[in-house]
């Protein structure tokens, strides 16, 4: 008697397929058949869902804007290759100034930022697709400093370790991007 090949594992999962169908109860055997024939319909997306989705998109580009600008400042102003994937107009003009600047002064931040809390605090125009975005943020810089060429530290004495952190973020070309902002010194 010839053999027969083997089961690959597609044909495998197929035939469990098959069977797990036909173990199903069935209209003709007087069995209901429990099978959907047709995908679950879906709640129309509603303003909110679509305004709490572009304020979550916009707080995630804000944590890679941060990011970003992170890395810039760590390299001394040298990593400036992603800042217009994360900023675009005045602040992107604004964060290659500040690149300049660490540059030619040769300062560098050593540690981290903690962003302790961020959130959007307004999307629009509603009843269109959501192209702005303001986000608001608390960040700590206790655990990172701004040193010279030989280490010293250059913060100013009295320099705040918390910052209160106003962005405005503007879809471009499908990404989300800082366009202005500013911060100021808080216990947040």
């Amino acid at each position: 008697m010839p053999r027969r090949p083997a089961l690959g594992p597609t044909t495998a999962a197929l035939c469990a397929l098959l069977a797990l169908t036909a173990c199903q109860g069935s209209p003709e055997a007087g069995q209901p058949n429990t099978t959907p024939t047709s995908p679950p319909s879906s709640a129309a997306s509603t303003p909110v869902d679509e305004s709490k989705a572009a304020g979550d998109a916009a707080v995630t580009a804000y944590r890679r804007y941060i990011a970003v600008i992170s890395t810039m400042t760590a390299s001394g102003g040298t990593a400036v290759q992603d800042l217009p994937k994360v900023a675009s107009g005045v602040e992107l003009a604004k964060s290659q100034i500040q690149a300049e600047r660490y540059r030619g002064e040769k300062i560098k931040t050593i540690g981290s930022i903690e962003i302790v809390w961020a959130k959007a605090v307004k999307t629009g125009p509603p009843g269109a697709t959501i192209t702005t975005a303001s986000v608001q943020a608390c960040y700590d810089t206790s655990k990172s400093r701004a040193v010279d060429s030989s280490g010293k530290t250059v913060r100013v004495p009295g320099t705040p370790t918390r910052w209160l952190d106003n962005r405005d973020l503007q879809l471009l070309g499908g990404v989300w991007k800082v366009v202005k902002g500013k911060n100021q010194g808080a216990s947040c």
